[in-house]
């Protein structure tokens, strides 16, 4: 089943895209359009359904918030269409020139994307005729991700910083301390408009970016305890409660997993403590 459709909020067009082969989507990826600038050009597997919505919009600009295939997959096509500059961070435009490979999971819910030679670095204001969108790097869901932030008008395109309140998988390469430390960044800022890449908030962002931000410091934080105790993961992993989905686990080839999450404040810590030990 495919889903495609439409809003606004204030100058903002968003479009919110979702397919899955077996019945109702269970993931969503969005796509903004303010002021000639597309944020984000959502996955493959709605190519037809994107390009269909998207192709008489006046864009004159492509920022690409970090490499994922959900976030890139119909970059070359939207180019190719718009004949308009594409901009993101430094590490996102060397990640695209040899993205890496993806899980059968990953394959299903998104669709691949190709490598891409064509994008432009852009690493600190984004302007637009009538905004200027701060660039602030918010790494660990991924090494490159950043969001936008509008300053006079409070709107945060945050990427996938929230997604959800609380969160039951990680990526393989996520890291929960840097995701920790990009949250306390982002809170910083004052806005209440939470454009979320799969889940936006248009009251209360900030109030549920705290909320995640205290599930991940209390997970960090037993899952730390556990661990300095001696605990296994598997024992961490009892002792906690945790639930996992073997089927996510197995079509995913373990990149996606809760495992990853206990797995990901270990490794944090591990690195944590060597470089205390070395100052």
């Amino acid at each position: 089943m495919k889903i495609a459709s439409t809003f606004q909020f204030e100058n903002i067009q968003g479009f919110k895209f979702g397919s899955n082969p077996f019945g109702q989507p269970k993931m969503f990826a969005h796509v903004y359009f303010i002021d000639g600038l597309l944020i984000d050009t959502g996955h493959r597997n709605m190519r037809k359904e994107i390009m269909k919505l998207l192709h008489s919009l006046p864009v004159h600009q492509i920022y690409i918030t970090h490499h994922h295939e959900d976030h890139t997959g119909n970059l070359k096509q939207l180019q190719d269409h718009f004949k308009c500059p594409t901009y993101a961070s430094s590490m996102c435009v060397e990640l695209m020139k040899k993205p890496p490979k993806i899980s059968p999971a990953q394959w299903m819910t998104w669709g691949n994307r190709p490598a891409n030679f064509n994008i432009q670095i852009q690493e600190n204001h984004l302007k637009t005729p009538n905004y200027c969108f701060e660039i602030i790097p918010i790494p660990g869901h991924a090494v490159d991700m950043v969001c936008l932030f509008e300053r006079e008008k409070g709107w945060l395109f945050s990427a996938d910083l929230w997604v959800h309140d609380y969160i039951r998988y990680f990526m393989h390469a996520e890291s929960m301390r840097q995701q920790i430390e990009s949250m306390k960044k982002v809170l910083t800022l004052d806005f209440e408009v939470m454009l979320c890449s799969h889940n936006p908030q248009f009251k209360n962002g900030k109030n549920r970016l705290e909320k995640k931000l205290q599930f991940f410091e209390d997970f960090y934080g037993e899952v730390a305890k556990l661990n300095h105790q001696g605990y296994s993961i598997s024992s961490i992993i009892r002792e906690m409660n945790l639930k996992r989905s073997w089927q996510i686990r197995i079509l995913s080839l373990g990149e996606l997993s809760t495992i990853n999450m206990v797995r990901s404040v270990i490794r944090d810590e591990e690195s944590r403590l060597g470089n205390l030990f070395y100052k």
